[in-house]
């Protein structure tokens, strides 16, 4: 027996008012919509368990060919230098992406780090990049991601 007709039946029979019940019924209908709340929101924060963050170089011409493989635990020592990232960029190829749109100073990287070691990055893909290697004739593909 479900617990609406529980207190539709202890209304009949005059064990509480029909004010109660209603109160009852109210509750009820509150304690069913959190436990939906909270389902919903135990599905969408789902942890994955990364094991690399991967950077991939290629080329169409195969002139460039890099992968690097590195294990998340080791981004744990990463994440302390994280926000000093940025100063590490050489001020000229700083001053190439902003000419680019790219500003380099707004990415939190302790924050992407973070949700990486978390495991509640939502998109493992974190930078995909192509640009055209003048000197080798070929466009290049740079992904930063997480696997």
């Amino acid at each position: 027996m479900s617990e609406q007709q529980k207190i539709l039946e202890m209304i009949e029979k005059g064990q509480i008012t029909a004010a109660e019940g209603m109160e009852l019924l109210e509750a009820l209908k509150t304690t069913k919509e959190t436990e939906t709340i909270q389902v919903v929101e135990t599905e969408t924060t789902a942890r994955r368990n990364y094991k690399f963050f991967k950077v991939k170089v290629t080329s169409d011409n195969n002139a460039v060919n890099v992968n690097v493989n590195i294990p998340i635990r080791l981004l744990t020592t990463i994440s302390e230098i994280a926000d000093k990232m940025t100063n590490m960029v050489p001020a000229d190829a700083r001053r190439e992406m902003e000419a680019k749109g790219i500003d380099i100073s707004s990415i939190d990287f302790a924050k992407i780090i973070e949700e990486v070691i978390n495991g509640t990055l939502d998109d493992p893909n974190i930078v995909d990049v192509e640009a055209w290697d003048e000197s080798h004739n070929a466009m290049v593909k740079v992904s930063v991601y997480v696997d």
